[in-house]
């Protein structure tokens, strides 16, 4: 079978740094650490696992950073211990084909979304496991690189078949349909992102950013909280259009006179000092920052009021300088999330999502726009690259029907 794959290596992602200076496309080259390549269809190791047959995956931004390997070797994840071979592919919908014996919440035929991509407790079967997976918060997982994982190449969402543990699969209801249910895990890491500072009555609520997750952000913050005020910062007119389709009370376009704009949308005090350092003396009661770039994570700081809350979480693996003199001055509550998790509540940020898009109220119909054949990824990647242009949100990519 032909999957997308990251191979760990040092000399093909030194090739690609070096070629890149010349050539801005080098990353979908040949020789590049991510490739479509031939390699075997995997098998399932034990009783515990299953086999499944993908339908469709979502194109991601985590799988843009490995394609283009925009990471500073000095970023906190570069260190984390990795594997060989990575298969690329996290969002997708498949169908169960075969079943390990100790496999029994689920039948052939089912369909299904990944809940657990990284190595964790879970797929290592450490027991007992660590602290964080014990909590259910298995992103977080404190084992990883102490055990190898039962099987290397157990493929992803980008290959045709893949295997998963017991523990990764979340079973997607009959009534959900296929373009609903391959939203189910973008949904469950907008629902962790408001669930880290839930949005209270009457609250001014900034979500940054209006790409996939920003939109489900500002629709999941107007689902949990009605009452709250949902404004939503984005980069492009169609980008705005989707945002107030999806729950947004009120949506601002990006621009030199942002700053302004947001004073003058939640009344606060726009001040200017040397060198062109804007600031602003109140703002937002809550900023949900999806994009994660220094500028807006700098921006998110200064637009939550004093004592307000700001929430990371878009990827950034080559972080610069941030000004974090805002956090302890204005006494900003900062944290982020890393995709998803079990909720304080005691709910799966999973099982919350499947809630979510049973309702049909629950308006996410305009975030797919673009679908494309596996085998044509690259033509997808470039159109992914040029959003001002194609429009695009969510990018699926199909896998071909089996034949009967």
């Amino acid at each position: 079978m032909k999957s997308l794959l990251f191979e760990n290596s040092l000399s093909r992602i030194f090739a690609l740094k070096l070629t890149s200076i010349f050539n801005k496309n080098a990353a979908l080259g040949w020789f590049a650490p991510v490739r479509y390549a031939e390699v075997k269809e995997p098998k399932i190791p034990n009783s515990r696992w299953m086999k499944i047959r993908n339908v469709s995956c979502g194109l991601c931004g985590s799988d843009i950073h490995f394609i283009f390997m925009d990471m500073d070797p000095k970023c906190f994840p570069a260190a984390l211990p990795g594997v060989p071979r990575k298969y690329l592919g996290h969002e997708l919908i498949g169908e169960v084909m075969e079943l390990g014996d100790e496999v029994n919440e689920l039948s052939i035929g089912d369909r299904v979304a990944m809940r657990i991509d990284w190595l964790s407790c879970y797929q290592l079967e450490i027991d007992p496991p660590c602290r964080q997976c014990k909590s259910g918060n298995y992103m977080l997982c404190e084992n990883l690189g102490k055990s190898e994982p039962p099987i290397a190449d157990n493929g992803g969402g980008f290959s045709p078949f893949m295997v998963m543990h017991k523990s990764q699969p979340v079973k997607i209801p009959e009534h959900i349909n296929n373009e609903r249910a391959i939203l189910v895990e973008p949904v469950a890491c907008a629902i962790h992102t408001v669930m880290k500072r839930t949005p209270e009555k009457d609250e001014t609520i900034l979500v940054i950013g209006a790409g996939t997750i920003g939109l489900l952000t500002a629709a999941v913050a107007k689902t949990v909280s009605p009452e709250s005020h949902i404004v939503c910062l984005a980069r492009y007119p169609f980008q705005a259009e989707v945002a107030k389709k999806l729950g947004a009370d009120k949506v601002l376009l990006d621009g030199k006179e942002i700053y302004k704009d947001v004073a003058r949308h939640t009344g606060g005090r726009y001040l200017k000092g040397y060198f062109g350092n804007e600031i602003l003396l109140g703002g937002f009661d809550v900023v949900y920052d999806t994009v994660g770039s220094d500028l807006t994570v700098n921006n998110a700081l200064r637009w939550a009021r004093g004592g307000g809350s700001v929430v990371l979480s878009g990827i950034n693996f080559k972080p610069g300088k941030i000004d974090y003199s805002t956090i302890w001055n204005q006494e900003i509550s900062f944290t982020g999330i890393n995709c998803h998790a079990t909720e304080v509540s005691g709910e799966t940020s999973f099982g919350m999502s499947i809630k979510f898009l049973t309702e049909t109220r629950f308006p996410v119909e305009q975030i797919i726009t673009h679908h494309f054949p596996m085998e044509n990824y690259r033509e997808a990647v470039q159109t992914f690259l040029s959003k001002k242009d194609t429009h695009a949100i969510k990018i699926i990519l199909d896998h071909p029907k089996l034949s009967k």
